[in-house]
């Protein structure tokens, strides 16, 4: 009865023309090396094997035909590592749904994909708060000097504070998310402390610049999109204790309340006190 896959050969007309494209530059790990044959790949591990072959005859002439697929953890990355090495792209990284795909192309001209799961609900939350965020900077970069002293009415701080609390919170609370999905919650932290140490921060930067506020905005924004882009869908579901006095939060409500909605809550705020 068949099983499954074992492996899959790639055969030339030279073995030393595609062996150092395959090791140095793909960066796969060799299990067994003859002179006339290499196979890739971890013990127990579908394999991919390259061979010189007495039928083969220069470069590939139909390389759709065949294309090997290789699993990649951070397909941006290898897309970049591997661009700036010389590799040529048919396609760079595109995502097909529930699969990032990048091909390109051998010394042979064979064509090799790169594959990435694609986390759907990970995806949809970080474009959602790439969205937030850029709609945001565009509402603080609007802002007069005399807007920027206005006081709101929801937190009764000034303009400059709020947008400052805003831009400082982002990374903090993607460190939460981090402590959230790897169990690593103290769960000694209350509601009120965040209070205390909200109006600390009010008091502390109540001399803050529009400068140093965006800033810190892009820092913190730019800390947070990376940190959720870094997680798994899996990962949304764990649960955590952020505030000893509330019922835990998962990673995805941490999220969605420490990110996303805390935007819509400031900026709006801003938006209502300035006009916009």
């Amino acid at each position: 009865m068949i099983k499954g896959l074992s492996g899959a050969t790639i055969w030339s007309e030279d073995l030393n023309r595609l062996l150092p494209f395959y090791r140095d530059v793909l960066g796969l790990p060799v299990r067994i090396q003859t002179p006339a044959f290499v196979v890739f790949g971890a013990e127990g591990a579908p394999a991919l094997g390259l061979g010189t072959h007495s039928e083969v005859r220069g470069r590939n002439a139909d390389p759709p035909r065949h294309m090997v697929g290789l699993a990649t953890d951070d397909i941006t990355a290898d897309w970049k590592r591997l661009k700036a090495a010389g590799v040529g792209f048919v396609e760079d990284p595109k995502n097909y749904g529930n699969l990032w795909i990048a091909t390109l192309t051998d010394p042979d001209g064979n064509l090799v994909q790169l594959f990435q799961p694609s986390n759907a609900k990970v995806e949809a939350l970080a474009e959602q708060f790439e969205a937030k965020r850029a709609a945001a900077a565009a509402v603080l970069a609007k802002l007069s000097d005399a807007d920027w002293g206005k006081v709101t009415a929801a937190e009764k701080w000034t303009v400059g504070v709020t947008a400052h609390h805003l831009a400082g919170a982002f990374e903090p609370v993607a460190g939460l998310v981090v402590a959230v999905v790897s169990g690593q919650t103290s769960g000694t932290f209350t509601r009120a402390m965040l209070d205390q140490m909200n109006a600390a921060h009010a008091t502390e930067h109540a001399g803050c610049t529009k400068a140093e506020t965006i800033a810190l905005f892009e820092k913190g924004a730019a800390a947070a999109a990376a940190t959720v882009r870094g997680l798994s869908d899996d990962q949304l579901a764990k649960r955590g204790t952020v505030f000893s006095d509330a019922p835990p939060m998962s990673a995805e409500e941490l999220i969605m309340g420490g990110l996303i909605i805390h935007i819509d809550e400031h900026v709006g705020s801003i938006r209502k006190t300035v006009g916009l």
